[in-house]
């Protein structure tokens, strides 16, 4: 199995569930009632994007013990925003940008604590569902043990681009910042990915020395 083919085991595919699902309330009418003051409203908001954003959070973080909060803390951040939101019809991209902003907060708090200096890598969250196969249980969790030292905006830049599969423009507008930007982190994480597992996972570096990807990164 590839890497490129391990990463899309990571979440809901596991489970025979679609990679995008789509909302079926109407954005701008969801906005309306939740500034409304609705007490219904949290509710179907989290059902309309819940499924969604802790996808994403998984994409970025892996399967992160911390999930759960982070998904709390997205959509209480949202909910205490929705009023500076300017267009309603927007709500999904301004929900994206939320919830990249969110965890790659907390992958900068961890560099910050040193949190990987004493986390042992068979206990670092990158556990995949338990449908998993093996085969791409075991890449997954190598290949998030060569992420989990990247710098935030080069990991945040790989997740969103190469395991959720969004466009350059898509991945540019979620992390925030012009295509330009996001062009020059991608190929700092694509260098760093490579010389992370060239450093600390020969058997990973030689498999992605195979690959049309990484293959040709200096």
């Amino acid at each position: 199995m590839s890497v490129s083919d391990a990463m899309g085991w990571l979440d809901e595919k596991a489970a025979g569930q679609p990679a995008v699902e789509e909302s079926v309330f109407d954005d701008a009418a969801l906005v309306e009632l939740l500034r409304s003051g609705d007490p219904n409203a949290p509710a179907r908001f989290f059902d309309a994007y819940g499924r969604y954003v802790e996808r994403l959070l998984v994409r970025v973080l892996g399967q992160d013990p911390d999930i759960e909060d982070l998904l709390h803390d997205v959509f209480a951040e949202a909910l205490g925003n929705i009023d500076k939101l300017r267009d309603p019809a927007r709500l999904k991209g301004w929900l994206t940008r939320m919830t990249v902003f969110i965890a790659r907060g907390m992958i900068r708090r961890r560099r910050r604590q040193g949190w990987l200096s004493f986390v042992p890598d068979e206990n670092l969250p990158d556990r995949p569902s338990p449908s998993t196969p093996p085969e791409a249980s075991d890449l997954l969790k190598r290949v998030f043990s060569v992420l989990n030292r990247l710098r935030p905006n080069h990991r945040v830049a790989f997740s969103l681009r190469y395991i959720e599969g969004m466009t350059l423009p898509e991945a540019a507008d979620a992390s925030g910042v012009s295509l330009a930007t996001f062009k020059r982190w991608l190929k700092a994480s694509d260098q760093a990915f490579v010389n992370g597992a060239r450093r600390t996972d020969q058997a990973l570096y030689e498999e992605l020395l195979e690959t049309p990807r990484w293959g040709r990164v200096p």
